[in-house]
């Protein structure tokens, strides 16, 4: 299990929770922003000199790094100085992806892709996108996304060439302000319009050919989707797929308590509702199953229980539930059930009692 920090990248044992190395940001560097997944064993962080010129460090450096101990395998420089965006997590993070044997970045809306294990460039140049733009991983292709003057174009790169598997622009309903990328595979982005009027949507590509599958809106009968927020290094992915259906946290209306509606990739119906008392602060599919963690919230002191619901994916009936001793167990972070059932759980806290990180086991 690997942690980000501020300094650097902190490995512990799954079993124990013991410290097993860390590596530290060079040269009194801030870490800007990790992958979120591994391939191969070999991760990617982002870090700056946080004591740079300029409100925000434009010269950056990329790193990869094995999980397994934290060793540097190649780092390349890389210029923010011209990119069209403000600093957060969810930018520098979306400037980064991992392919099998491939790590690409993305600078001033061109990708340059590199060899996972030696850091040698490996595509040809690629044509930009304008505007605003960022990678996400879907299958084996490294998906770009770009905003510009309100409309979004989506193109799928091989991961192996570089070459164009296909490119398209969305009907997003209007011009567009913002674009998030809520889920990988299938490829799920989160498209919130300009103005009071604007359209604001889930929108779902066929990772074949991009044509969009489903339309999903943040607001209508279901009530309200829970993923307007930007998710970022703190947090779970706000959607999990499980089979052929997409699962929300949503908000009915007048309801008090976040719900999960299952919608189906194919027309963006909704075919499930399970409903919470409380929060949920963990979504993620496992096997054809949906966990969810929720806690719920008392009015009676600072001591709200913890569930973690186990839910058939196709139905949305619940198989099994555990609850969670502590109440910190609900808290905003990171979770990750394995094939041995430890339900692990990762704070961006990790002072005095708050643990930087919890595991507990669900037999």
């Amino acid at each position: 299990m690997i942690r980000g920090r501020p300094d650097g990248l902190h490995g512990y044992d799954l079993e124990t929770g013991e410290p097993r190395w860390s590596w530290i940001a060079p040269d009194h560097r801030l870490l800007l922003a990790m992958s979120r997944t591994a391939v191969g064993g070999v991760g990617l962080a982002v870090h700056a000199d946080e004591n740079g010129p300029g409100e925000w460090p434009a010269t950056c450096t990329v790193t990869a790094f094995t999980t397994d101990d934290g060793n540097v395998l190649w780092s390349v420089p890389y210029d923010f100085s011209n990119e069209p965006w403000t600093y957060d997590y969810d930018r520098f993070a979306g400037a980064i992806a991992l392919a099998p044997d491939r790590a690409v970045v993305l600078t001033q809306g061109r990708p340059a892709a590199y060899a996972l294990s030696s850091g040698n460039t490996v595509w040809p140049p690629i044509a930009p996108l304008k505007g605003d733009s960022r990678l996400a991983v879907c299958g084996h292709g490294i998906v770009q996304i770009g905003l510009a003057d309100g409309d979004v174009t989506v193109r799928c790169l091989d991961a192996s060439e570089g070459s164009i598997r296909w490119e398209t622009r969305p009907d997003t309903g209007g011009p567009v302000r913002e674009v998030q990328v809520l889920l990988e595979d299938p490829l799920a982005i989160l498209c919130l319009g300009k103005g009071r009027r604007g359209v604001e949507m889930l929108l779902v590509l066929d990772s074949k050919d991009g044509r969009p599958t489903a339309r999903i809106p943040v607001h209508g009968p279901h009530g309200e989707l829970r993923v307007q927020s930007t998710y970022g290094l703190l947090d779970d992915q706000p959607v999990a797929a499980v089979g052929d259906l997409l699962v929300a946290m949503v908000r009915p209306p007048g309801t008090y308590g976040d719900h999960l509606t299952a919608f189906t990739l194919d027309r963006g119906t909704p075919r499930w509702t399970w409903r919470s008392e409380g929060t949920i602060s963990g979504l993620f599919a496992f096997g054809d199953s949906v966990v969810a963690v929720s806690k719920w919230e008392s009015s009676e002191g600072p001591d709200g229980t913890v569930h973690v619901h186990q839910l058939n994916g196709a139905t949305g009936v619940v198989r099994a539930v555990r609850r969670l001793r502590g109440y910190q167990a609900g808290m905003r972070g990171r979770y990750h059930l394995d094939g041995d059932r430890r339900l692990v759980r990762v704070s961006h806290w990790g002072e005095g009692a708050w643990h930087p990180a919890q595991m507990f086991r669900l037999r």
